[in-house]
């Protein structure tokens, strides 16, 4: 269909009149650099994704008040995340466990599901309470997992989940302070509940902006056909109007028609968990000005090992921006709140949290290494001996993590001086890989006796079978006995300190008290006689009155088998 002459060229009016208002509102055009071009896109995709946020939400929201199958279909959205998270959240509290795991020549603590440290784990917890609002109505718990990635995660029941990747990084108690307040933020902000309600409401926003741009165009098109019938009063040029005022009006309506297909709910959302975060850590007199050095630590350490960013970080090029936030807020808008709190003195880091610390980056440090992540292995390892020399494991696993990875002669050496440490210090005879490693290192040096590197292996192996038996004794014991023997010797001094043996005696007791209460059987029933049943033995002897005493009340012993006392 061929468009007339009159048409095509209202056409190319409309479309120049259109260009031209652009243009004029438009800031003169100036010379800008690849890399500020890229900045200004950057920053105007972010501010219309902050815009088409904002109206999703207040449109949500006026749906939620107004709509009760809309308010019916986001609580039960609602209800089936809370649901998952419940489940999530039991299962890892039933499957919390360690044990001690054996790679060839390496003896050390695996930890399932949750760190299981519980002082590391109490500790964390009395961290992140100490952040809630004081006018919260939620409840909250902070828990330690075990992985080596840095990573926090929030659950709709108020669980937060820190890794001890994401611990072992950080610098300061502070900067720890602020991890933990920005994902409590997240429940706190009602951030899930509000994602069920736009998530649905994003599709009822964008066919209600189509229906408004439909009304638009057709408005323009009447009252262009109305005005260019009145002006030309003629058909063809009430054509021409209507065609004109439609184009307008379509025109206008493609503005107003701005579907939100792409907001991202996470960068706003993030924002503002930023910014309760800050208030939170700075009401609780942590220092709040390590909060852009926690984001630098976080940025140099997703430069050399891109798995660093993907848990807390999220996108990395964030940083920057959340890093001039920060910075915005110390030097402006909370700068004398800031000043206030320095007179009275602010929190960095306490000698509890460095003390457990130590621990939590060696098991990390473990963690790194066996995951090949070799600088954050490095890095963890070097903090924990440096925190508490006499830990073995810690030299043990940081010898062999420089050893690895080592290029220098400073490092064999490094290695080497690690590995005599971890002998000295392991009084458990534990890391008994330590005497293979050094013997396997000594075996390569100049005028080394032989006699000595035979002895250091003689060592490893028989510490390992040693190791190996006793092993087998502990499996009675509790399964964190690892930490059990940490506490004792930092607590009681005593590292050589050994569990003691129960008395198995008692179980006599215990098996003649279930014989009594055992059921009788039915008359119908044929009473079997167990003849490989052995009678229980009578209690221990009473050597001052030379008889036998009642290990059980209410039960008399009678030549060597227990009998009820006749009433």
């Amino acid at each position: 269909m061929m468009v007339p002459k009159r048409l095509r060229g209202l056409v190319i009016l409309m479309s120049l009149f259109l260009s031209l208002g652009e243009q004029l509102l438009a800031e003169p055009a100036e010379k800008k650099t690849k890399e500020e071009k890229m900045a200004e896109k950057e920053k105007k995709s972010e501010e219309k994704n902050a815009d088409n946020y904002e109206k999703v939400k207040d449109f949500s929201l006026n749906k939620y008040k107004t709509d009760p199958e809309f308010r019916d279909g986001v609580d039960g959205h609602f209800d089936e995340i809370m649901r998952a998270h419940s489940t999530e959240a039991f299962t890892m509290n039933v499957n919390r466990k360690s044990y001690l795991a054996v790679v060839n020549e390496d003896t050390w603590r695996r930890h399932i599901a949750l760190y299981d440290n519980l002082m590391v784990q109490d500790h964390i917890n009395r961290i992140g309470q100490r952040l809630v609002p004081p006018d919260s109505e939620k409840l909250y718990a902070f828990r330690v997992v075990p992985d080596a990635t840095p990573m926090a995660r929030t659950l709709s029941t108020g669980t937060i989940y820190v890794s001890t990747g994401l611990i072992s990084m950080l610098d300061s108690e502070a900067q720890l302070a602020y991890v933990l307040a920005h994902e409590m933020a997240h429940v706190h902000l009602d951030h899930w509940k509000e994602k069920s309600m736009m998530e649905m409401g994003i599709g009822e926003y964008n066919l209600s902006q189509e229906k408004k741009a439909a009304r638009i165009g057709m408005i323009g098109a009447i009252a262009g056909g109305a005005l260019g019938a009145g002006i030309g009063q003629s058909i063809n040029a009430g054509l021409y109007g209507a065609v004109g005022g439609a184009l307008a009006g379509f025109a206008v309506g493609s503005l107003m028609n701005r579907q939100a297909k792409y907001v991202e709910w996470d960068k706003v959302q993030e924002d503002q968990a930023d910014e309760l975060a800050f208030k939170a850590v700075l009401n609780t007199s942590y220092d709040v000005r390590e909060v852009p050095k926690l984001y630098l630590v976080l940025n140099k350490a997703a430069a050399k090992d891109a798995r660093m960013q993907l848990g807390f970080i999220g996108q990395r090029k964030r940083l920057k921006q959340r890093i001039e936030k920060a910075e915005d807020l110390i030097n402006n808008a909370m700068k004398a709140e800031i000043e206030l709190k320095a007179k009275n003195g602010f929190v960095s880091s306490s000698a509890e949290h460095r003390n457990l610390m130590a621990e939590l980056k060696r098991d990390n440090g473990i963690l790194a290494f066996y995951s090949d992540m070799f600088e954050m292995a490095r890095s963890n390892l070097s903090d924990a001996v440096a925190i508490r020399d006499n830990d073995a494991a810690a030299h043990y696993f940081y010898a062999k993590t420089l050893k690895l990875i080592g290029r220098t002669d400073e490092d064999m050496r490094m290695a080497k001086e690690s590995l005599f440490k971890a002998t000295k210090a392991d009084s458990r005879r534990q890391n008994y890989g330590s005497h293979l490693h050094l013997a396997l290192m000594m075996a390569r040096e100049k005028g080394m006796d032989p006699k000595q590197v035979a002895s250091e292996m003689d060592v490893y192996v028989t510490d390992y079978a040693r190791w190996n038996a006793e092993r087998r004794a502990t499996n009675a014991y509790p399964p964190n006995l690892d930490s059990i023997y940490e506490y004792i010797t930092l607590y009681g001094g005593d590292p050589t300190w050994k569990p003691k043996v129960p008395d198995l005696r008692e179980f006599d007791s215990y098996r003649s008290i279930a014989d009594l209460t055992a059921p009788f059987p039915a008359e119908s029933e044929t009473v079997i006689t167990n003849t490989s049943f052995t009678p229980p033995q009578p209690g221990p002897t009473d050597a001052s009155k030379n008889k036998v005493t009642n290990p059980v009340p209410g039960v008399k012993a009678v030549k060597g088998v227990l009998q009820p006392k006749k009433k």
